[in-house]
């Protein structure tokens, strides 16, 4: 299946990355998932991002294992150093959470693309772009680009996840 069928799509403000990831990676993965938009998204986990909207690891972490409508597990690999060629990204596309190279907090959706590649579903685009009007765009990347800061997250298509309906 080429995920790429499912249009890439923008972030809506600089720390939204996350609600951006979620609505893109509901809406290829589906299999009974709800279709939100990034609003939707905002708004069902505000209590658990920062006063500048960025989602809090610690939160998404559990937040979105714990709500079964999304059907998604979460887990946490230390980097940097980290051999992330071994991560278990396997044909389904998975949210990836890590430390971008120049230091801020970061979210893009991938699925692999060969030995060490992955194709990257990158909302932050275009760069700088402005609040609204980014598309997002695939990126094909070496997953070593994940390599750097203290740990990556991962959420992937779990059926079997979700121990309550409460979100955030």
């Amino acid at each position: 299946m080429s995920y790429r069928t499912t249009p890439s799509m923008g972030q809506l403000h600089e720390n939204s990355c996350w609600a951006a990831c979620l609505a893109w990676w509901l809406k290829a993965v589906a299999g009974g998932r709800p279709s939100w938009t990034q609003r939707e998204i905002i708004d069902i986990y505000w209590r658990s991002v920062d006063d500048n909207g960025a989602m809090q690891p610690q939160y998404l972490v559990t937040a979105w294992s714990r709500d079964k409508r999304l059907k998604m597990g979460t887990m946490v690999f230390k980097t940097p150093h980290a051999t992330l060629d071994r991560l278990p990204i396997g044909p389904t596309p998975v949210c990836i959470a890590f430390k971008h190279l120049t230091g801020f907090a970061h979210m893009n959706v991938i699925w692999p693309n060969g030995p060490g590649r992955v194709i990257a579903m990158e909302p932050y685009f275009p760069f700088p772009g402005a609040n609204g009007r980014r598309t997002g765009r695939f990126v094909d990347r070496e997953i070593e680009h994940y390599n750097y800061g203290d740990a990556v997250i991962l959420a992937y298509a779990n059926p079997f996840a979700g121990e309550s309906d409460t979100p955030g």
